[in-house]
């Protein structure tokens, strides 16, 4: 009886990667990203964008250079960037940039291009981005909000690509965030986003809500503050899920994209220890997700549970279940490169993600069912 049941389990972890596959080839995205480049950009909407950051001074240059370099007009951007409390040279790395960019002619277009915005304690009971969003909202100006972090770089095209993604009943969309990063750790965490962000826009393509990724989301001032914003929604450790569920439970549509216009890269986790304090913190945030989407997490951690059982049950069995899975797997992940532009990782990394994947997802189910609390950006939660 036991071992019908696990063969169960697997089969429908098969069932499960073989709706995804088909999925994503009917997948079709809502982007009218073409309509907007050939539009005059004297009538482009004003954007506010976003941008958390705490302890950052390797990465925050990076991050507002490419803002800069937007192919937008700069007298429509307004950047507010939060300084989260750092305790390094961020704030000054900040400092830095609009003094440079003070410099150049084209700043007089726009003296609320780049805002600074120290981040206070207060009694709102928020924490961590949350609190930060919070205390951002209040100085934007911008019809559209677009939120990413300071260790993310964004392509020219980016904030057209995400304006692009929301047609008249959508409030609120999310685009594609990537690793890009060298070496075996960085490529593994690249493949292993790529994949994850993809089945996140199936699931949207397929009518349901997912979730948005914090580091790469739009969403229209009006439906940003039907929900009262960050100031009156409750506080979650996963602060991007609250704010996407709170504005479709409006009545606002959705829409999650997978195009090269709204791809985003990200830098890498360094460690292993680290890795698993960000998937912890992810599941926890996740506790509020319907219960249909810890069915899914359950099938997919369950499987590499139950596989290394079948194959010392029956080798044979057991091996041609996981082969058939990594065939199903690496051609969704070839696919999901090819909607984002980039080129698909070749046999042997898909060879060693797998490896990745069972070491991930069993630390991880551990990790999270551990009493310790979740460390990220020096705070504890």
């Amino acid at each position: 009886m036991i071992l019908y049941i696990l063969y169960s389990i697997v089969v429908l972890y098969l069932i499960v990667q073989i709706w995804q596959l088909q999925a994503l080839f009917r997948y079709e995205v809502y982007n009218d990203f073409q309509t907007l480049q050939n539009e005059d950009p004297s009538v482009f909407p004003q954007i506010s964008i976003w941008v958390a950051c705490r302890n950052e001074e390797k990465n925050i240059e990076h991050c507002l250079l490419s803002l800069l370099d937007l192919n937008y007009p700069k007298d429509k951007i307004q950047i507010l960037i939060g300084n989260d409390q750092s305790t390094d040279n961020t704030r000054q790395k900040i400092l830095d940039v609009i003094e440079q960019y003070s410099k150049q002619s084209q700043y007089s277009e726009s003296k609320t291009l780049l805002q600074l915005i120290d981040i206070l304690d207060d009694d709102s009971g928020l924490k961590a981005k949350a609190r930060v969003m919070a205390q951002l909202d209040k100085h934007a100006i911008g019809e559209y909000y677009l939120i990413t972090d300071a260790d993310v770089v964004v392509s020219p095209n980016w904030a057209l690509g995400l304006l692009g993604s929301l047609s008249n009943e959508m409030g609120v969309a999310s685009g594609t965030t990537m690793v890009k990063s060298d070496g075996i750790w960085g490529w593994l965490q690249e493949i292993d986003w790529a994949y994850f962000m993809g089945l996140l826009n199936l699931i949207s393509f397929s009518g349901i809500p997912a979730t948005a990724v914090g580091n790469n989301m739009i969403m229209k001032k009006e439906a940003y503050w039907e929900t009262g914003g960050y100031g009156k929604i409750q506080f979650s450790i996963t602060e991007d899920y609250k704010l996407y569920s709170e504005i479709c439970k409006k009545g606002w549509k959705w829409n999650n994209v997978m195009s090269p216009q709204v791809l985003a890269f990200t830098h890498k986790i360094e460690g292993f220890l680290p890795l698993l304090h960000q998937r912890k913190r992810w599941l926890s945030g996740g506790k509020e997700l319907p219960w249909y989407w810890w069915i899914l997490f359950g099938i997919y951690g369950l499987f590499y549970f139950i596989t290394p059982l079948l194959l010392v049950y029956n080798f044979k069995i057991g091996l041609a279940f996981w082969m058939l899975k990594f065939i199903l797997q690496m051609i969704q992940i070839n696919q999901i490169y090819r909607f984002l532009g980039q080129q698909s990782p070749p046999t042997y990394k898909h060879l060693l993600y797998e490896l990745y994947m069972f070491l991930v997802t069993v630390s991880t189910s551990i990790f999270f069912l551990l009493p310790a609390k979740t460390i990220w950006k020096e705070r504890k939660y």
